[in-house]
């Protein structure tokens, strides 16, 4: 439907353009729940092309724009112009990144009164680079991430580039925390389990990356 894959009931993806980094491919994907009020919650915003907002209206009206970490705000101004209505929620760091930006409020270690009743959160902690807002829609037992798990698509990627993601451990379908990434918890590896350990690894029927 106009570009939106159903995953499971009121839970969709959108998937977005490429955005290079060091060369590196990346794809852009926007997460898009329906809550019990029928307002859309907005997790990583993409490119809004008309395509992607008659899609996205089609589903109901954006309400809560969130991003998982300070990498995922690029089109976050396109969807502030478009959408008066909504709310930011900026995670830990991006409001001082994006000034320019006007957000409600920061995301915290708990769910805001306005999802709470369909989806948990907390902050993955521990990493050097940046924390990591992950969120758990209970309804349909979905975790959804940013860069904490990556999964390239091999058939996606030149034969340098699946090289790099074979290394990174992020191809398909063995896709994980980017190397990179997970090397950045060393030194408080303590907080980080911490917050691994509070997952609801046994409720999750899906991951979302």
């Amino acid at each position: 439907m106009n570009g939106v894959m159903q995953l499971a009931e009121n839970v969709w993806i959108v998937e977005g353009p490429v955005v290079r980094w060091f060369s590196m491919p990346f794809p852009t994907r926007m997460t898009v729940v329906r809550l019990p009020d029928d307002d859309l919650f907005i997790h990583s915003p993409i490119d809004l092309t008309p395509r992607v907002a008659q899609a996205v209206e089609s589903l109901g009206q954006p309400r809560y724009l969130v991003s998982p970490n300070t990498l995922h705000h690029l089109y976050w101004a396109q969807w502030q112009a478009a959408y008066s209505n909504t709310l930011s929620f900026a995670p830990p760091g991006l409001s001082r990144k994006r000034q320019d930006l006007a957000f409600h409020k920061e995301l915290e270690d708990r769910p805001e009164p306005f999802w709470a009743d369909a989806i948990d959160q907390l902050i993955f902690q521990g990493s050097r680079l940046f924390d990591e807002v992950v969120f758990f829609h209970r309804p349909s037992r979905t975790l959804i991430f940013g860069d904490l798990v990556e999964n390239f698509d091999p058939d996606s990627l030149s034969r340098f580039h699946r090289i790099l993601a074979r290394l990174g451990r992020v191809l398909a379908p063995h896709g994980q925390t980017p190397l990179d990434y997970r090397q950045s918890f060393r030194l408080r590896h303590r907080q980080a389990r911490q917050c691994l350990q509070r997952m609801p690894a046994n409720e999750c029927q899906r991951l979302l990356a």
